[in-house]
């Protein structure tokens, strides 16, 4: 259908006026056709007029129809790319902000999760970038097992999740990371197992504090969790009197 469209589209003033008529020269010739073999057989009863509508405008109403289908698959991809992130399938940066903005507008408790791959570079470096895309759907997939259906996950940059979990508690929110920082596997045809571990850092999310805000808390609090070793989880709320300097001494 594609090609077909491609084909039909024209590109200059000469193209539309030469595809214009083609198109007249087919439906007049249809015309012509049907009035020689049918119109003297009909005496102007109704399924004269019904086959008339249905031989000569049938194609033209079908191409139109085949053409509006086209249009609205072709805006729904867009739509779709333009809110998922193509590797993982996970909402991107920009449609993560928006929807998360939107969720805490009901002033209901929640918990933002960043959550950042361990030393996903040397996986990269060391098995190639095959292997790193591998990583990286394993982790989106772990992490869409481990939430429910209303909260709110997306791929916020290179080895970078984020997690919002709406009118959540700490403790939901810890359990969930239990599971999270376990080592997750994957694999490839040439490398075979490997795994990966996650760090996450979360903060709960007051009404009074700005998306921005909170996102700094909450990766205030990744940045602890790779400082004590990684593969845990650190709960901004827990660490707020301590700096970043302090808590990397």
């Amino acid at each position: 259908m594609e090609r077909l469209m491609r084909l039909l589209a024209p590109q200059t003033a000469i193209g539309f006026c030469l595809r214009f008529l083609c198109l007249i020269g087919l439906l007049a010739s249809a015309s012509g056709l049907f009035h020689h073999f049918i119109e003297d057989q009909s005496d102007g009863h109704l399924v004269y007029f019904v086959l008339h509508s249905f031989i000569v405008s049938g194609p033209l109403v079908a191409f139109f129809l085949a053409v509006t289908h086209f249009q609205i698959q072709l805006q729904q991809n867009l739509w779709t790319l333009s809110r998922e992130d193509g590797l993982t399938g996970l909402y991107n940066r920009r449609t993560f902000f928006d929807l998360t903005t939107t969720a805490r507008s009901k002033k209901k408790a929640g918990v933002l999760m960043m959550i950042d791959a361990d030393r996903f570079k040397a996986i990269n470096d060391t098995y190639g970038h095959q292997a790193g895309d591998e990583c990286l759907k394993s982790i989106a997939y772990t992490i869409k097992r481990n939430i429910r259906e209303d909260d709110i996950v997306g791929r916020i940059g290179g080895e970078e999740f984020a997690v919002y979990l709406h009118a959540s508690t700490l403790p939901q929110a810890r359990a969930i990371g239990e599971r999270l920082t376990k080592p997750i596997s994957f694999s490839t045809d040439a490398t075979g197992p490997l795994t990966v571990t996650l760090s996450i850092g979360a903060a709960t999310t007051n009404p009074g504090w700005t998306i921005d805000d909170v996102f700094g808390f909450a990766d205030h609090a990744l940045y602890q969790a790779k400082q004590q070793g990684r593969a845990r989880m650190i709960v901004f709320d827990e660490i707020e009197a301590v700096s970043p300097t302090n808590g990397a001494a």
